[in-house]
């Protein structure tokens, strides 16, 4: 096997030969034993994170329903305690006119019965007297 040049740089034909056929050999051990391998990886991996990927959109719409059930939750209960203070304004206001009128009532007791007991307590010789 001879020598050639080629740009002035001296070329062995079977050195690049033998260096051609151990880089064939080396890419065919390669890609049977570490390029599948590599592969199989990778598509693990994108398989991984589009699982992912996935899980992430559906959390996101689990959460997006979340807050809306939690929106209505929330207005039901400003609608709840709305209601509530309606009625108690309305047991207030209905305990305060029935304690005026039990306060006016009794006020009357009292003077009814202080007149009775005024009326009672002169004679009436001389409640004609002083006439």
């Amino acid at each position: 096997m001879g020598d050639l040049t080629l740009f002035g740089i001296p070329i062995s034909l079977g050195t690049m030969i033998y260096q051609a056929v151990i880089f064939s050999v080396l890419v065919f051990i390669l890609k049977k034993l570490v390029f599948k391998k590599i592969v199989n990886i990778l598509d693990k991996r994108k398989q991984h994170i589009e699982n992912q990927l996935h899980l992430t959109e559906q959390y996101k719409l689990d959460a997006a329903r979340n807050i809306e059930t939690s929106e209505d939750v929330l207005k039901q209960a400003r609608i709840d305690a709305r209601e509530i203070m309606k009625h108690s304004d309305n047991e207030a206001k209905l305990i305060i006119s029935e304690a005026k009128e039990k306060a006016t009532q009794i006020l009357k007791d009292a003077n009814e019965e202080a007149f009775h007991a005024r009326t009672r307590s002169y004679p009436k010789a001389d409640h004609i007297k002083g006439a």
